[in-house]
């Protein structure tokens, strides 16, 4: 069962041109884009899901388009020699004009996936990322779809929230969650929103905590997933 909101792509990207088709949908949907690379096994994790959607389950999910593709660059390639080959290579050239290749700018180790919540909210996951994430956190970004929930792409995304002096309230989860859980803690954000003002945002990491961040400071931290009794503490 085809659809066309699944499409395997090929050819040089930047984000430009994924936005221009998130400005398509028109706020209808989220678009996630993935490049499997043919050089890592667990990748096989990013094929799955989107056989998946291929198969039927992609009717299940309205708000979702998935836009894939592949590569063959060396995932263990040093950055030193991946330049060099970029640079002179005869080889690399051919393989950048394959238009059966996706070469992303955002995404330059030929390995990872980006998921466009809007044309200023992008996640991109790059390099080593946890591919047993993949289908989770495509499902968690269409389930806030819409709503004022946002999610940080993992702890490198939360370091740069605070060097950039951002605030906003950081719900910390690690693998050891379960999704009924955080579905619980998000149906309860939803309730307080209403109430309180700083912005809420979803970051898988190492543990499970929620943090209050001023101005890239932490001005309030609580261990646990206890959403009320973190929200008596901080002000509305």
């Amino acid at each position: 069962m085809s659809s066309t909101r699944v499409r395997k792509i090929g050819g040089i990207y930047k984000d430009a041109g994924f936005i221009k088709l998130l400005k398509q949908l028109n706020g209808r949907a989220v678009v996630v884009v993935a490049i499997i690379n043919s050089t890592c096994p667990e990748c096989a994790k990013l094929y799955r899901f989107i056989s998946n959607l291929q198969q039927g389950m992609i009717h299940k999910l309205p708000h979702l388009v998935m836009v894939y593709g592949y590569n063959n660059l060396p995932i263990d390639m040093g950055d030193d020699k991946k330049s060099k080959n970029t640079a002179d290579s005869t080889g690399e050239k051919k393989r950048l004009s394959d238009s059966n290749i996706l070469d992303w700018e955002e995404i330059p180790e030929g390995h990872g996936y980006g998921i466009f919540l809007t044309e200023n909210d992008i996640l991109h996951y790059r390099g080593d990322f946890n591919h047993d994430e993949f289908s989770t956190n495509v499902l968690d970004n269409i389930r806030r779809f819409k709503s004022s929930i946002r999610t940080l792409a993992g702890l490198p995304a939360k370091r740069q929230f605070m060097e950039k002096k951002r605030t906003g309230i950081i719900i910390e989860t690690s693998n050891a969650v379960q999704q009924s859980q955080v579905i619980e803690v998000e149906d309860k954000v939803k309730r307080y929103q209403t109430k309180i003002k700083t912005p809420f945002y979803f970051c898988k990491g190492l543990t499970q905590e929620i943090s209050l961040i001023q101005k890239g400071e932490i001005a309030y931290k609580l261990k646990g997933l206890n959403i009320d009794k973190f929200l008596k503490k901080v002000p509305k």
